[in-house]
């Protein structure tokens, strides 16, 4: 990675934690390996720098990410596999790097946005027919959401991402809710 990925990389971690005022091109340079004259060479000034990375910094927005939970005419297992590629897909403008887990958004910290009435709806269907387990509706969201970060909190090679999203977390979560 050349010094100013390096830059980028350590200004997105410094901004998240300390915010455009508490941020120090000091602690910037020191985590990226560099001097701060590269980061005036790269980047001219620390505004400059923030408004480079913040798009980074940006929630992403997971209104794409629920819709396929929306859905009623689809069935409940196309449904969670359609959840995982989209949350892939928004997962992918994520930076990740160590301890990335504690600067993620509020919003990704939070399984509410799972909480849509349809979705709801249709897993309490799915266990009055016997297809899941009666488990609390607040459980059954929480393991989605649970699977849905784990390669974000576990820092995950992002290579492996869409193994894991496309395969691995729908298979997981129906094993975690299916009657046995």
């Amino acid at each position: 990675m050349d010094a100013a990925e390096r830059i980028k990389e350590a200004a997105v971690q410094e901004f998240a934690r300390h915010g455009y005022d508490g941020a120090r091109l000091e602690r910037i340079a020191r985590a990226a390996g560099v001097h701060t004259a590269q980061i005036h060479y790269y980047f001219r000034n620390k505004r400059h720098l923030y408004e480079t990375v913040q798009p980074l910094l940006t929630p992403p927005s997971l209104e794409s990410v629920i819709e396929p939970l929306r859905e009623a005419g689809k069935p409940l297992p196309e449904r969670v596999q359609s959840f995982y590629e989209r949350f892939y897909e928004a997962a992918q403008h994520l930076v990740c790097g160590k301890g990335h887990s504690a600067l993620l958004p509020p919003i990704l910290l939070n399984p509410q946005p799972l909480a849509v009435p349809q979705w709801k709806e249709a897993l309490q269907n799915a266990q009055t027919i016997g297809l899941l387990k009666p488990l609390r509706m607040e459980f059954i969201l929480a393991q989605q959401w649970s699977l849905a970060l784990l390669p974000i909190w576990f820092d995950f090679p992002k290579d492996s991402w869409q193994e894991y999203y496309s395969r691995e977390a729908p298979r997981l979560f129906w094993e975690a809710v299916r009657s046995v």
